[in-house]
């Protein structure tokens, strides 16, 4: 008699809600920065206000990684409820009621994506590499489709609309969740799957700089570029959306490129290489400059962002296998979405210049770079039985 294969593997259908819950949170993460154009002039808001609504989201994320960190597979499933709730909330034409909505939707994506990649990265070690790909491609084509739907959405003045059918998408996805979670946790559990714990004080300040650099400087920069383009290259409000696209889409581009340039260069040299590419895009959006000048720069920042926080967080896990501190690593990189588009409103409202603003992710790009070749110097953790080699 033939043995029956483990039902809740990640190699079939079963993934299907995990990666649909990745698209739709990829969506909601990136969505304020398409929609904050819109909603700027609607509202007669300041860039320190605009900025603040990135802070409120972030300061969710916090929270949900932190939480991810011990309840994984129930972080999951209430994440995505609580980004449900967010986006409904989010369609309540009000300032306030928008800053609190963003706050719960943050707290659903950071539980939600967290624990996904923890379980995608820890719970299933011998698939690692291929389905942290998969988690942050997934990831990749909702933050690239949000700036379509949303300039659909606000040239046909159904942005409300838009942002209640996404609320049930990602209700039904929870749903959808549900009951295979339960089955996974059983699973797993008679598995008596080894622990260790290698993350020490200097791999947890390094790894938590980079995170947390990087992901507010990807934040600040998807959240204000459509903005910069809006006032800067002479843009309506639905084309400056676009421009998000781009850069999300260079991303996606960038990480669909990235295994074959890893047949070709070692990690590390890679993850090297994405950063100065990212410090080479920003550096001309310092200046004035044409628009097709403004696009390649975009272009080039999305590709070079696309490959530092998969590299990084595939090294981070390499590292420490499989101890539980690690989500709070995300957690404090959650914070870096908060902390740094809101010190471009900041930047930008006290120097009156948003060009100047951009100082902040070019400045957040080179600290990476320093910590990158910090952790290079680092020893190598010992030998792993939970984490084979691919």
């Amino acid at each position: 008699m033939s043995s029956r294969k483990p039902v809740y593997r990640f190699e079939s259908l079963p993934a299907a809600p995990f990666y649909a819950g990745l698209i739709l949170s990829g969506l909601a993460t990136v969505l304020l920065g398409p929609i904050l154009p819109a909603i700027s002039v609607r509202w007669n808001l300041t860039d320190a206000q605009s900025g603040a609504l990135f802070t409120a989201q972030f300061i969710g994320a916090v929270l949900g990684s932190i939480v991810s960190s011990y309840r994984r597979r129930h972080s999951v499933v209430f994440g995505h409820m609580a980004i449900a709730l967010g986006l409904a909330g989010l369609a309540i034409n009000n300032y306030f009621a928008a800053f609190a909505a963003l706050v719960i939707m943050g707290t659903g994506i950071g539980a939600a994506v967290t624990a996904t990649n923890l379980i995608f990265g820890t719970e299933y070690p011998e698939m690692r590499g291929r389905l942290l790909t998969r988690t942050n491609l997934c990831w990749g084509l909702g933050a690239v489709s949000a700036p379509q739907f949303a300039a659909w959405a606000e040239h046909h003045g159904a942005l409300r609309l838009f942002l209640l059918a996404i609320a049930m998408a990602t209700f039904a996805v929870s749903l959808w969740l549900s009951p295979m979670l339960r089955g996974a946790l059983s699973f797993r559990t008679r598995q008596n799957i080894p622990t260790r714990d290698n993350l020490t004080a200097p791999l947890f300040v390094l790894f938590s700089a980079i995170l947390f650099l990087y992901v507010g400087g990807e934040t600040a920069i998807a959240g204000w570029i459509s903005t910069y383009m809006h006032r800067f290259a002479g843009l309506t409000v639905a084309t400056s959306s676009l421009i998000v696209g781009i850069f999300w889409l260079s991303i996606v581009a960038g990480r669909l490129l990235a295994p074959i340039l890893l047949r070709l260069m070692p990690e590390f040299a890679l993850l090297i290489v994405s950063i100065l590419a990212a410090i080479l895009g920003l550096l001309p959006l310092l200046a004035r400059h044409s628009l097709g000048f403004a696009i390649g720069s975009i272009v080039i920042t999305g590709m070079g962002c696309a490959s530092i926080f998969p590299l990084a967080t595939s090294r981070l896990l390499a590292r420490v296998g499989r101890s539980q501190r690690s989500g709070w690593i995300f957690a404090i990189c959650g914070s870096g979405g908060a902390v740094l588009p809101w010190s471009m409103g900041m930047l930008s409202e006290r120097s009156g210049s948003l060009r100047t603003a951009f100082l902040i992710p070019l400045g957040a790009m080179l600290a990476i770079l320093t910590c990158a070749l910090l952790e290079r110097t680092l020893p190598e953790s010992p030998p792993q039985t939970d984490f084979p080699q691919q």
